[in-house]
């Protein structure tokens, strides 16, 4: 009999973009690469408002090695945890970009960090808690790009093309550049078709996140998706450098790499990227980008998640 594994996600995350990708894609991923020797299953979370509700929780999962998504842990509580803890055959926390801190449950057999960055912050959770790595191990699995992707590459352009795709109030794009700088709006799945389409027409990805969105650095870290997703098409991006897990992928020497989010900085990469467009500069940050599609392909994230569930043999 195949072992179950059970993605869990609060019910009001269904549309969310972390609960879509983190959670249905990732079962679709495992399923084709490790669905000979696992079920996996993608199961909401129904609101806890009494011991019940909490027993519904465990009857669902029992003998099942359960993946919580970001705060899924909140609302069970330590005696929810717990009790999960002794139906399930294991407890994973995918952190994702939550508030490591308010997600953390010590109950966790495993806790998921979706980037290098978020692994060095669950350290630093598990050490305020006062939990042994040893004894509950912290992995990191990558985040993937959308797989609607696989197999769309970026139309050829005679010339420079940025683009942000997302939510509007998310970017930031000084006024000196708003016009060269096309905001593709992409808030939820509908019409996500066409989203995708409009992407191929440009070729340098932009990533500058809105001042408002950075200060919480310390209790969150956000995986690279912004890279991966400009890396699935084609794409270069244009990121600060201190973007989690940006040097990491990119490298220190890549070119459009921005030493700060100040906007004469901003502006100042943009014009830099213009210019080197087409030249063999921007062939070998090219070759960079490729690279990251290949170590973030789907058959690599399910070997990361196979070492992940082999720590319950």
């Amino acid at each position: 009999m195949k072992q179950r594994v059970v993605f869990l996600h609060r019910k009001g995350m269904a549309r969310a973009g972390s609960k879509i990708m983190r959670c249905d894609q990732l079962r679709d991923i495992c399923e084709a690469h490790l669905g000979d020797e696992f079920d996996f299953r993608v199961r909401p979370m129904p609101p806890i408002r009494e011991e019940t509700d909490i027993q519904k929780v465990c009857g669902t999962v029992r003998g099942a090695i359960v993946i919580l998504l970001k705060g899924a842990a909140v609302p069970l509580g330590d005696q929810g945890m717990e009790a999960l803890r002794k139906s399930a055959r294991g407890i994973c926390i995918d952190y994702v970009d939550a508030d490591a801190y308010r997600s953390f449950s010590p109950w966790a057999d495993v806790h998921i960090g979706a980037s290098h960055a978020g692994c060095r912050l669950l350290s630093n959770v598990l050490k305020k808690a006062g939990q042994n790595e040893s004894d509950a191990p912290i992995m990191h699995l990558t985040h993937h790009a959308d797989p609607r992707l696989d197999g769309l590459h970026i139309r050829h352009q005679q010339e420079l093309r940025g683009v942000y795709m997302g939510h509007p109030s998310n970017v930031f794009i000084p006024p000196d550049i708003q016009g060269d700088v096309h905001v593709l709006k992409y808030e939820n799945d509908l019409g996500i078709g066409g989203v995708f389409d409009n992407l191929l027409d440009f070729n340098l990805h932009y990533a500058v996140r809105a001042p408002a969105l950075r200060p919480r650095i310390t209790k969150e870290a956000k995986p690279f998706t912004k890279g991966f997703i400009a890396a699935a098409v084609g794409a270069n991006i244009l990121v600060p450098r201190a973007t989690d897990d940006a040097v990491i992928y990119l490298g220190e020497d890549y070119p459009f790499l921005l030493e700060n989010t100040e906007p004469n900085t901003i502006v100042e990469g943009l014009h830099q990227a213009r210019d080197l467009f087409g030249t063999s500069a921007w062939s070998e940050a090219t070759q960079r980008m490729e690279h990251i599609r290949e170590i973030t392909r789907p058959g690599r994230i399910a070997n990361e998640m196979k070492d992940i569930l082999a720590l319950f043999r």
